[in-house]
């Protein structure tokens, strides 16, 4: 299965005793299920395959001042780990440390510390691999709805429902798409979420 987009949905009521979760689906189809905690950063996250039930973890190394989570499942080429790099950057890497892709905030330093000083955060991030912009993940509408061209409907469109994506240059194989949606979680609950809290 090759893979060219990954939506993460926001399930309003979670099953199976998750506190949240996000239902991924690869080009529109059901593919994982995410079931976190209320404290994301410190406990476990389950990814459930939705097409054959399958298991993968994530989980935090330290449960304290934690910057590190280690994906594991049955298959070790789909295993590694996630690291935070500094506030808004994160690190893949495969079970044999090497790195595979980050995900960073794209601005300048400079738009960067002026825009978080005013409270803002990006609406989009890169995904890098090798020095080369390989997918964005971004908020984006979801299929059906139209941007809006208009000031009054750029208005209404704020009250949209808007998902998680990452959208990809080129397509990927299913095992090394749950390192990415690993990634894509913890920068959607740590860094986005976090941002905004703080």
């Amino acid at each position: 299965m090759q893979i060219h987009s990954l939506r993460f949905v926001h399930d309003a009521n979670p099953v199976g005793g998750a506190d949240k979760q996000y239902t991924v689906l690869a080009d529109e189809n059901a593919f994982v299920r995410c079931d976190l905690t209320k404290r994301t950063i410190a406990k476990p996250i389950e990814l459930i395959n939705l097409t054959d039930g399958s298991r993968r973890t994530l989980s935090p190394e330290k449960k304290l001042l934690n910057r590190r989570w280690h994906l594991s499942g049955n298959d070790p080429l789909e295993n590694g780990e996630i690291s935070a790099e500094g506030s808004e950057a994160w690190l893949a890497r495969d079970a044999s440390h090497d790195d595979l892709f980050r995900v960073v905030d794209p601005r300048k330093c400079s738009t960067k510390a002026l825009e978080t000083a005013m409270g803002s955060w990006p609406n989009s991030y890169a995904l890098v691999a090798r020095d080369e912009c390989v997918g964005v993940v971004r908020r984006a509408l979801r299929p059906g709805e139209e941007e809006p061209a208009t000031k009054l409907q750029k208005l209404a469109g704020l009250m949209k429902p808007r998902d998680w994506a990452l959208e990809l240059n080129q397509p990927v194989p299913a095992q090394a798409a749950y390192r990415m949606i690993a990634s894509v979680l913890l920068l959607v609950e740590v860094t986005v979420r976090g941002a905004r809290a703080g």
